[in-house]
């Protein structure tokens, strides 16, 4: 009868180690990382667990839920480890191992690629039709957090380029359709512990990247010289404010003041009089406007279903109270939707969407692609 309880204590004691340490749920970061792990304990704004690492040593730890798009629990049918491993003394986790498993810096990689041709021969509806087009886009992201730390740092760099050839003759010469190469900088440093207030400082930038020339042409086949390059013309609006954080998914930026740096760095863009009208007083185009835009407010929603569905919107509004309330500013908005196809492959959807407010009547513009892509996280 003695060693019937003795059984039965044994099988309890390996019952409760296997539940408590076994390894079975997972947390699914807002970063698109995941931590295999056991939840131990739930507080309002923490999930405190246990897991293992390469060498198979069991540590504790702590991750805010502000950090945590979901978690599931029993995900996996099987312990990741022997069960004896979990009558070992749990250790309270060195630096290194809470780093290796939450990284403060986080780097995203996406490249996506769509080809288009379109041939038709007599048609009932019109002429024929002849055309090859090709779009690619260029997202990468750095990211810096830290559970301890009131600074948080957002970098990202959006590129879409696509060109076409009207025709397949060698007389049907390729043309740009879009070069636009975007980035968004953020840094800011928490009021409080939540972090659902924060002093920020936000700065966009916008450029093309390739030389072009009279025509959207790659070379100068109307002899009138360049249209568009490098920093020509160049766009940076730099805006602080108060950002605020409602939730793991939500982030509003509202800053009161804001202003515009806008040139061209290009000589022969400059002296077409394209992209700036105003002249100094030898009668030359100015190469640099300075512009207080006013009021802003940024829109910024990202968030991960699982593992096949991923949000990178992004929309921003800026009103120059400075000059008419409501009828001047800019509309500025870039919406990413990926859904996964196979591993680290993506169907993506990218849009564009801008506007001034100055013209009558509003018409924004708008602009969609679908593409293949390339995704990954380091």
């Amino acid at each position: 009868m003695k060693k019937i309880k003795q059984y039965i204590i044994i099988i309890a004691v390996n019952f409760i180690c296997q539940n408590i340490f076994a390894q079975r749920d997972i947390i699914y970061k807002v970063d698109t990382t995941q931590i295999r792990c056991r939840i131990l304990k739930t507080t309002a704004d923490k999930y405190e667990y246990a897991f293992t690492d390469s060498a198979l040593k069991i540590f504790t730890t702590k991750i805010l839920k502000s950090l945590v798009d979901s978690v599931k629990y029993n995900y996996y049918d099987s312990n990741l480890v022997q069960n004896k491993i979990f009558n070992k003394k749990i250790k309270r986790p060195a630096e290194e191992a809470i780093t290796a498993v939450q990284k403060n810096w986080l780097f995203t990689f996406s490249i996506g690629l769509n080809l288009g041709n379109i041939l038709e021969f007599n048609s009932p509806s019109g002429s024929d039709k002849k055309s090859l087009s090709g779009t690619a886009s260029v997202d990468l992201g750095l990211n810096y957090t830290k559970e301890s730390s009131r600074l948080a740092i957002t970098n990202e760099l959006h590129w879409l380029f696509s060109l076409q050839k009207s025709g397949l003759t060698s007389g049907a010469h390729i043309q740009r359709i879009s070069d636009d190469i975007n980035t968004l900088h953020d840094f800011s440093i928490a009021i409080g512990k939540t972090k659902k207030w924060n002093f920020n400082l936000i700065a966009k930038t916008a450029t093309s990247v390739f030389t072009i020339y009279n025509g959207d042409y790659f070379k100068d086949i109307n002899l009138l010289g360049k249209s568009q390059a490098f920093l020509s013309p160049y766009d940076v609006t730099i805006s602080p404010g108060i950002k605020w954080q409602p939730g793991k998914y939500l982030r509003i930026s509202m800053s009161p003041y804001s202003f515009n740096l806008y040139g061209v760095k290009n000589q022969q863009v400059s002296t077409t009089g394209v992209f700036i009208t105003d002249v100094d007083a030898s009668g030359n185009y100015k190469k640099f406007l300075f512009k207080r835009l006013g009021a802003e407010v940024n829109f910024w929603y990202d968030r991960r279903l699982k593992t096949w569905l991923e949000m990178q919107y992004r929309l921003g509004i800026s009103s120059n109270y400075f000059e008419k309330i409501a009828k001047n500013g800019l509309l500025d908005g870039l919406f990413i939707t990926k859904i996964k196809l196979v591993k680290n492959l993506y169907l993506t959807h990218r849009a564009e969407l801008k506007g001034d407010f100055s013209s009558t009547p509003f018409k924004p513009y708008y602009n969609q692609s679908v593409l293949l892509s390339f995704s990954k996280s380091f």
